[in-house]
């Protein structure tokens, strides 16, 4: 099965490929931001127990538990993307960029994203 980035790799090359992590930065960024604010303004929550207790039991709804393990696969991505492009900036992998990308962010990325999915699925949406 043929992803939509191998796709575009092979239709506009892997200089346009960059450019997609490029925006897959910037876009898990803002993300990250996102929920920031979230955890901020629930925080803010901590002198009311009553608004705290309401807002943590809005939290353990299931659904919202799939969003944290969405929130983990940003993480992940935004984590990993960054430390490629710090190592490509160091002037370190500049001919393996391409390969960098797909074991380096994908592949550790895929492994560290199960690796702690399957503890929050199991523990977060089996409980209820």
């Amino acid at each position: 099965m043929t992803s939509a980035i191998s796709l575009t790799v092979k239709k506009y090359g892997w200089r346009y490929a960059g450019n997609v992590a490029f925006w897959i930065q910037r876009l898990t960024g803002v993300a990250l931001v996102a929920y920031l604010i979230l955890h901020v303004h629930t925080i803010r929550d901590l002198q009311d127990p009553e608004r705290f207790d309401a807002a943590m039991k809005s939290f353990s709804h299931p659904l919202f538990k799939l969003a944290e393990i969405g929130l983990l696969a940003t993480v992940i991505l935004h984590a990993l993307n960054g430390i490629r492009l710090t190592i490509i900036d160091m002037g370190v992998g500049l001919t393996k960029q391409r390969q960098m990308f797909w074991y380096f962010a994908i592949g550790v990325g895929a492994l560290l994203f199960v690796a702690g999915a399957i503890p929050m699925f199991l523990y977060g949406i089996l409980k209820h």
